[in-house]
């Protein structure tokens, strides 16, 4: 049954159970595109991974929540704990997706194009970058909008029934969402806008006052948990800060990243506008631009009212988020795309139902209504193929597993009660994950963990290992450094195990390499030697004498030593590649980054031979079969062949190691 016109549109099951499915194509796509485990992809999202199952605390503001939710996740049976946070991600942003198409729903005028408009909206935010990239991984802003859309559908139906358990219901769950953000806290001018728009009488009544007061406080005293769990804090800046007092409390959630907030002067309010507007358009197109305009203009005439609470929620997030510094900003604008599509829905009916007024006056014939619904839904499905084609390739990390098989193989390779220095707080997950999760290799001191100061006399008597590289300027640091007098800065960094370089990422750390540290000098230059694979191929303006292999035959997610011999190294600044068929397996500069230092030393290579000695890992990826290992050399081109290297699955190399050890 059809509302009656101007009002909102009652939901029915058909609309229950088309949300449903719009959240299962979307979950579909995102499951086919989820990260495995670990990965780079955010600045956090190591952190966000991890924090969860020891039910630790996360950066500021917390995260309450999100660690809650997560910690429920990590007890699904579907590979490691990571994985299950980035399908967490899949699962709030797919339902995300089944919140706006019942926002839109219950919104839009009743006409036959109002469910096909409110899926293409919901398909075209659940397969716009931004929106995808974080529903793959381990991020906050996926559920964030979830439970954005919980909010605004708990509200609706409060405006409906005018009970005062359903605006406790809406109170509790915008309380709970700042656990998730807790920039959603400026949405509330707009809710209140919203609710003396809708009945002022409201404000009159006590019991209402008080069940908006009670909903909202419970939802509010997630972050009472905050300094029981302050302990868990292993980072300097946010200790600095710890949420262990009631200003502690205030400076750790509302009062955090000050030097992030209106950070830009009223002059460059332009600008930002113009970065913002560039953003949405990366998200929508200039379609969905154009749509979201005409549908505003729909909304103003057909739901006054909700305009002014959709676009009050809209302006103030837009308005805080432009005068914001931070490097990854397309991410906080999610909430703001999320009522643009909103918008869509309204500007796509009005243009369906324009289209439909024409054909009635040409007198065309149409099917009926419930005909033309069916017809357009699947037409508005097919439509979202664009978005979800375009973005497919940038949006698909299920091969992302360059950390995981990094540190897989770097736990392996440490010796016995040898220390591994890593990047201490947020920044130190990444290695972090595997003690915390899995306990792994006890042995092995990470002085970071549990806290960022560690002491240079734990570190006395053991072998050192490194994966940040030990700087001297606090600048080049970074927050999550080593302090600068843990271990002497002039110890010779040697690349041990390199890592296949993690995707694209937003933190700019996909480097993956483990150094030893060692006072004395590496084993990098030789008067003399006898690779067993003669080569002598001239690569950029060295010549490749030869290499030594290790194996023939490497599992995939194993890793593989090579030696490379080298003459003529002081032909420049060159960078050489090795990879394994089409796969580079890593790029370091020659002399793996020591030449400068050993001749500044030493003197001059001159005649003799560069010796380069490392691991390398294999991704777990690869698939089984031969490939070719080649070494080339930029700039200045050239590729040299070094061998067929069989890559083994893991089930072919447990049986060879079941023939091996029966034989």
């Amino acid at each position: 049954m059809d509302a009656q016109p101007g009002k909102p549109h009652p939901l029915t099951r058909a609309d229950a159970g088309l949300a449903i499915a719009l959240a299962g194509v979307a979950l579909a796509v995102y499951r086919a595109t989820l990260t495995p485990s670990l990965s780079y992809l955010s600045p956090d999202g190591n952190e966000l991974a991890t924090v969860p199952f020891v039910l630790g605390l996360a950066h500021s503001p917390g995260y309450p929540l999100y660690t809650w939710l997560g910690w429920l996740f990590t007890w699904l049976p579907l590979g490691d704990v990571a994985h299950r946070i980035n399908l967490m991600s899949a699962v709030l942003g797919a339902a995300a997706a089944a919140g706006l198409y019942l926002i839109a729903a219950r919104l839009l005028p009743a006409s036959p194009w109002r469910r096909p408009a409110a899926a293409l909206a919901a398909l075209l935010l659940a397969f716009a970058p931004t929106a995808w990239s974080q529903a793959v991984i381990a991020e906050v802003y996926a559920p964030n909008l979830a439970w954005i859309a919980l909010t605004l559908l708990a509200l609706l139906h409060w405006e409906v029934t005018r009970r005062d358990r359903d605006f406790f219901l809406f109170a509790l769950t915008f309380g709970l969402s700042l656990g998730t953000h807790i920039s959603n806290l400026g949405f509330a001018p707009a809710f209140g806008l919203f609710l003396i728009l809708t009945d002022r009488r409201t404000f009159l009544r006590p019991a209402w006052w008080l069940a908006g007061a009670a909903g909202f406080a419970l939802g509010l005293a997630q972050f009472a948990w905050l300094p029981f769990r302050a302990e868990t804090l292993n980072d300097r800046m946010l200790l600095a800060r710890a949420p262990v007092t009631l200003q502690g409390i205030y400076d750790y959630t509302l009062g955090a990243f000050p030097q992030f907030k209106f950070a830009f002067p009223l002059t460059a309010l332009p600008d930002r506008l113009v970065t913002y507007l560039d953003l949405l358009r990366q998200e929508f197109g200039p379609l969905g631009i154009a749509a979201g305009i005409a549908g505003l203009a729909s909304l103003l005439f057909r739901r006054t009212r909700h305009y002014y609470l959709l676009v009050g929620m809209y302006l103030v997030h837009v308005w805080f988020f432009i005068q914001y510094r931070a490097f990854d900003l397309e991410v906080f604008f999610l909430p703001a795309h999320f009522l643009w599509a909103i918008f869509v829905a309204f500007g796509v009916g009005e243009a369906l139902l324009a289209a439909q007024a024409l054909a009635a006056a040409l007198r065309i014939r149409l099917p009926s209504p419930g005909a033309l619904t069916t017809i357009a839904l699947p037409l508005a499905v097919l439509t979202s193929l664009l978005p979800l084609a375009g973005n497919w390739r940038e949006a698909d990390h299920s091969a992302d597993v360059g950390v995981n098989d990094f540190y897989a193989n770097a736990w392996e390779m440490l010796p016995e009660g040898a220390a591994l220095l890593t990047q201490s707080g947020v920044f130190g997950y990444d290695a972090f994950y595997w003690r915390m999760v899995y306990g792994t290799r006890p042995d092995v001191l990470l002085p970071a963990l549990p806290g960022p100061f560690p002491s240079s006399l734990d570190l006395a008597g053991r072998d050192l290992f490194s994966t940040t590289p030990i700087e001297a300027s606090a600048r080049a640091r970074g927050p999550g450094a080593l302090p600068a007098d843990l271990v002497a800065a002039d110890l010779w960094q040697v690349p041990w195990l390199f890592g296949a370089r993690s995707e694209a990422t937003v933190a700019g750390r996909g480097r993956l390499i483990l150094y030893r540290l060692s006072a004395e000098p590496p084993d990098l230059v030789r008067q003399a030697a006898s690779p067993s694979l003669p080569l002598n191929a001239a690569l950029g303006g060295l010549t490749l004498l030869g290499a030594d292999l290790g194996s023939s035959a490497v599992e995939s997610g194993g890793r593989m030593h090579i030696v490379l011999y080298w003459r003529g190294a002081e032909a420049g600044r060159l960078t050489v590649t090795t990879s394994l068929g089409d796969i580079v397996l890593e790029s370091h500069p020659v002399g793996l980054g020591l030449l400068d230092l050993w001749q500044a030393e030493f003197g001059p290579v001159g005649d003799r031979i560069l010796v380069e000695d490392y691991w390398v890992v294999i991704p777990s990826t690869a698939a089984a079969g031969e490939s070719t290992l080649a070494i080339s050399v930029e700039p200045g081109g050239g590729l040299a062949s070094v061998g067929r290297i069989e890559i083994i699955d893991e089930e072919e190399a447990f049986e060879r190691w079941l023939n091996a050890a029966g034989s």
